[in-house]
């Protein structure tokens, strides 16, 4: 069992720092500044620690606690579809509906972060359901924790505030209240969170998302930002299959025109479609990433449910007193229950399955299942060839600190940026590039760079800016292959290390 999602590693080496040497740090840095750990959220690094101290530092135990999140996700979903709704089935389709998705699914089997985040957003959307003082107290709890998992929490605790007010106001106050409430919450997002500055101002149309990680920065005008939205949101419209069934946001879209229910239903609507909208808009104008979407799923998937058994149960077969078939009067009692659960799992569950099944066979096929993945192996290269007091350079992203349990720095854009300003030296002890993802846009390794690793045994050929000094301080310790039977992708690998003479 291995960790799949880089973001994972990033919280089990802070996690297994907090168990070993009782301290909130982390052994791997982005360009430009030193651990990460204080830009990362602390609640699933405290909770893959928790889970580290019962099961041992291990990648099951990273997994198992975002698998437990999912599992708590699916509880709430359950309980708010039948708060929101007043309808066991409406409950039980959503939480098959929302335990399908295949996403959600693999964010549970990977530790990521989504995971809690999730959960922490259906459960606190449930407890401010009640609209009890209990309720309210929780729902705050699971504010707070929000906040402290992913830096777009402002999103789901501005859409919890509207709900609150909507529940407990009449509409217009709600809506003015509500006005108010976004004002502040967005001038406060936007004055206050660096990362979110960093997000919108330095991702920008062409330029890969990690590059204002490696030291790049970007100029920006107003006219960039729209056309960096519009272009997002058209893909987001263009590509909507690959973030949520799209039979399911459409039922949705069409529950949120039908009003006049019950007021938690009715303010439940407002607050997703806030939300909903909300997500969308901040992902197109920050970092397009689907995976800042698929919060949202639960809450579109349990209107969209609630809508079908709404529609379904509108359709009325002949009066029981005129079916004299006792197998026909059965059928006409549990339509409903049995159309919405066949529709729910015609399009919600099949193409889950479908990937899990039917996939899962051309998986066993074209890779070479039980091996390591190639990042693991070269981790497991970069371990064995240095010491734990070393600070290197890699490519290999945050793998070279949890699976090789070293200081890692992810390498700039290009190696001049290698060079202290003041000192006219480089600061760091070794350079490990690797061939991974090193065509990938988020991971690319510029020609400068490819210079050194293409040619590690002759320095006269590294004739780009900053590589003379990279010649001067650094030596060849070694050139490494990884055989394509060795690791889980059938990929070739080669690595190269360069140390400080």
């Amino acid at each position: 069992m291995w960790i799949h999602f880089s973001d994972a590693a990033k919280f089990a080496d802070i996690a297994r720092n907090i168990i070993q040497l009782r301290q909130y740090v982390s052994n791997f840095g982005f360009w430009g500044g030193n651990s990460i750990a204080m830009a990362i959220q602390p609640v699933m690094p405290l909770s893959i620690a928790a889970f580290f101290k019962i099961l041992g530092v291990s990648d099951f135990a990273v997994i198992a606690t975002s698998f437990l999140y999912f599992l708590l996700t699916l509880v709430f979903v359950y309980l708010l579809a039948k708060k929101v709704f007043g309808s066991n089935l409406v409950a039980w389709l959503s939480t098959i509906a929302v335990g399908s998705n295949y996403d959600l699914i693999h964010y549970s089997t990977s530790g990521a972060s989504e995971s809690p985040f999730i959960f922490e957003i259906v459960a606190a959307t449930y407890f401010v359901s009640l609209n009890k003082k209990w309720g309210t107290v929780l729902g705050l709890v699971f504010l707070v924790l929000m906040n402290f998992t992913r830096p777009q929490a402002i999103i789901y605790i501005l859409g919890l505030v509207i709900y609150y007010l909507f529940l407990n106001l009449h509409w217009k106050k709600a809506t003015l209240y509500s006005l108010g409430t976004l004002v502040l919450g967005a001038l406060a997002y936007f004055f206050f969170s660096r990362q979110g500055a960093i997000a919108i101002s330095q991702n920008l149309p062409g330029v890969a998302v990690s590059d204002s990680l490696r030291g790049g920065v970007q100029s920006v005008r107003f006219l960039t930002l729209f056309k960096k939205v519009f272009y997002n949101l058209y893909n987001f419209y263009k590509l909507l299959p690959q973030i949520m069934s799209p039979y399911l946001f459409t039922l949705f879209v069409i529950g949120i025109f039908k009003w006049g229910g019950e007021k938690v239903q009715d303010s439940f609507k407002v607050a997703s479609i806030f939300m909903v909208l909300a997500t969308f808009l901040v992902t197109a104008l920050s970092i397009p990433f689907f995976r800042y979407i698929h919060p949202i799923i639960p809450l579109v998937y349990v209107i969209a449910v609630g809508t079908l058994v709404g529609i379904i149960s509108k359709f009325e077969l002949l009066n029981s007193k005129q079916i004299p078939n006792s197998k026909a009067q059965f059928l006409n009692r549990h339509f409903t229950v049995i159309v919405s659960t066949f529709l729910i799992l015609l399009f919600g569950v099949g193409q889950t399955l479908g990937v899990l099944v039917l996939d899962s066979r051309f998986e066993r096929n074209t890779h070479n299942v039980g091996k390591p993945p190639v990042y693991v192996q070269l981790s497991y290269l970069l371990r064995d060839n240095t010491s734990k007091d070393q600070v290197i350079i890699t490519n290999l992203d945050t793998w070279g600190s949890w699976y090789g349990e070293r200081k890692t720095v992810w390498f700039p854009l290009t190696p001049k940026q290698l060079i202290d300003p003041a000192t006219g030296k480089i600061p760091f002890d070794a350079i490990y590039l690797t061939s991974y993802l090193i065509d990938d846009e988020n991971y690319y390794m510029g020609p400068d760079w490819r210079l050194i690793f293409n040619n590690p045994s002759d320095p006269k050929k590294w004739t780009c800016e900053g590589c003379g000094e990279i010649a001067d301080e650094f030596t060849l310790k070694g050139v490494y292959q990884v055989s394509s039977s060795e690791n889980y992708e059938r990929q070739e690998a080669s690595a190269i290390f360069l140390i400080k003479k």
